[in-house]
């Protein structure tokens, strides 16, 4: 942590919390997938996984990055992902159940 930068803190917490709303739904949407009898409950995972994954590859790119300007980009294009990721794993479920 630099004292140059007074928002890299922030950019550091808000990708950890990008990489937890990435991670935990897709686990446990998994976790219920696996519980069901219908074949087709894995679909939302199949579908949001490689999003959500994508999502956590700039979350992490953005904490690790030094320019202010690129770690922001980053961090955008991370939470507009993940976001991307849980409409389609939830929505997905939804049409399906």
């Amino acid at each position: 942590m630099s004292l140059d930068d007074p928002t890299e803190q922030m950019r550091w917490y808000a990708g950890l919390a990008l990489i937890f709303f990435a991670a935990v739904p897709v686990g446990g949407m998994s976790l219920v997938a696996s519980d069901s009898d219908n074949g087709g409950a894995w679909a939302p995972v199949i579908a949001a996984a490689p999003i959500n994954l994508a999502g956590i590859v700039f979350a992490v790119l953005s904490m690790a990055a030094r320019d202010r300007r690129a770690s922001s980009r980053r961090l955008v294009i991370a939470g507009g992902l993940v976001l991307l990721g849980d409409a389609a794993l939830y929505g997905l479920h939804s049409l399906i159940t």
